[in-house]
């Protein structure tokens, strides 16, 4: 595949990656808002357990998403690192070669779950 090709995809799953964390922000600070004005509403079983379940099914997506979107931004710079002598030898060539990508995963998922659990924790 030709190394515009690659860059196309990249820019397309870097918009993913993008859009996908704005979704995350912008729903999770709308239950931060529900949780910080949501008075004695909150207190009703059927109404924690909705918040829950949203919570934790949003995140999963988002976790699952992002975790696709880096799986293919890391492969795509592992393509143009080895089909493209100017693109190893540059600066991001060799960020792109040099990236632990399982520590990437690890961290992404933790800091979800973190985010997760204490929204549970508010939430009961």
């Amino acid at each position: 595949m030709k190394s515009k090709h690659y860059i196309s995809l990249l820019t397309a799953r870097a918009a993913d990656a993008r859009a996908i964390i704005m979704f995350f922000a912008v729903f999770h600070t709308g239950l931060l808002i529900v949780l910080g004005f949501g008075g004695s509403g909150l207190e009703d079983s059927g109404v924690q357990l909705a918040l829950a379940t949203v919570t934790v099914l949003t995140s999963l997506w988002t976790v699952f998403f992002l975790d696709d979107c880096m799986q293919d931004l890391f492969a795509c710079g592992q393509d143009l690192s080895d089909g493209s002598e100017d693109f190893k030898a540059s600066n991001i060539g060799r960020r792109f070669t040099a990236v632990p990508v399982p520590v990437f995963r690890v961290v992404n998922f933790v800091v979800i779950a973190l985010i997760v659990v204490a929204e549970l924790l508010a939430i009961y």
